[in-house]
């Protein structure tokens, strides 16, 4: 990549939401082009704070935009500039918390549901093992589980407990209580309201409500996969693009 190649790319990208509204602008991994400035490497700051300095400049000039929602998403929220979180720029943040007992057990049906398994295997029980196992961490288990049959017994057709089990004791889960504390932190410190579950509360009309509610039980119907909070921001984006053009909003999601 050339030199302000990136900072033109990010340039585009806002012309052509400001061409396409109402539209929606998503950042994942934003600490990548959003990362504190100052740092040891010379070269990466320079060009990391020129990267910074040109979402600064066009999110600002988002103001007199109509119809146009910024979303980012991070698993390093200490790392964003402050200056991005600022009221104006970011200034809703969202916790996605780690899967709950019951959205492991989503998660390993449907990662099985094309796997044959023993009437031994238990996936509630499985489910309760996993804390702190990502969805990517749950399916390598359903995976690995299938393949350590295979190495067994090459004709194998069925993947049973013991299989489960073997692979499971080889497997830790990549996020800890401690990144958890860490993330409960700087939700404190941004002066978000959390609910019980970790996740913010957003204050929302009768009618968002009604729509969420409604979203909910379609796709609910049409995925057996539990709705959880990024499903919620996804649908409170529509909701805002097609029923609030007249206001510009930017939101934050912390992974």
């Amino acid at each position: 990549m050339y030199v302000g190649e990136g900072e033109a790319l990010l340039r585009n990208t806002f012309r052509r939401a400001r061409l396409a509204a109402p539209s929606i602008i998503f950042f994942d991994e934003a600490d990548v082009v959003a990362a504190k400035r100052g740092g040891s490497s010379r070269n990466s700051t320079t060009v990391g704070e020129r990267l910074l300095s040109t979402l600064l400049t066009e999110m600002d000039g988002l103001e007199q935009a109509k119809g146009i929602l910024v979303l980012a998403a991070t698993n390093r929220p200490h790392a964003i500039d402050p200056a991005l979180m600022r009221p104006g720029r970011f200034d809703l943040v969202l916790y996605v918390p780690p899967l709950d007992m019951e959205a492991r057990y989503e998660t390993l049906r449907v990662h099985t549901r094309n796997m044959k398994i023993g009437d031994d295997v238990d996936l509630r029980r499985i489910a309760e093992d996993t804390e702190l196992f990502t969805g990517a961490e749950l399916e390598g288990l359903c995976r690995e589980a299938g393949i350590v049959a295979l190495r067994e017994n090459i004709s194998a057709t069925l993947v049973s407990n013991r299989h489960f089990e073997t692979v499971k004791l080889s497997l830790k889960p990549a996020l800890t209580r401690d990144e958890i504390e860490t993330y409960s932190s700087f939700m404190k410190n941004q002066g978000s309201m959390l609910s019980p579950s970790g996740a913010t509360e957003l204050k929302l009309s009768t009618r968002q409500k009604a729509i969420i509610q409604k979203g909910r039980s379609s796709l609910s119907q049409a995925f057996p996969i539990k709705i959880g909070v990024l499903s919620v921001i996804l649908l409170i984006a529509g909701t805002y693009i097609f029923m609030h053009n007249e206001q510009t909003s930017y939101e934050s999601v912390v992974t």
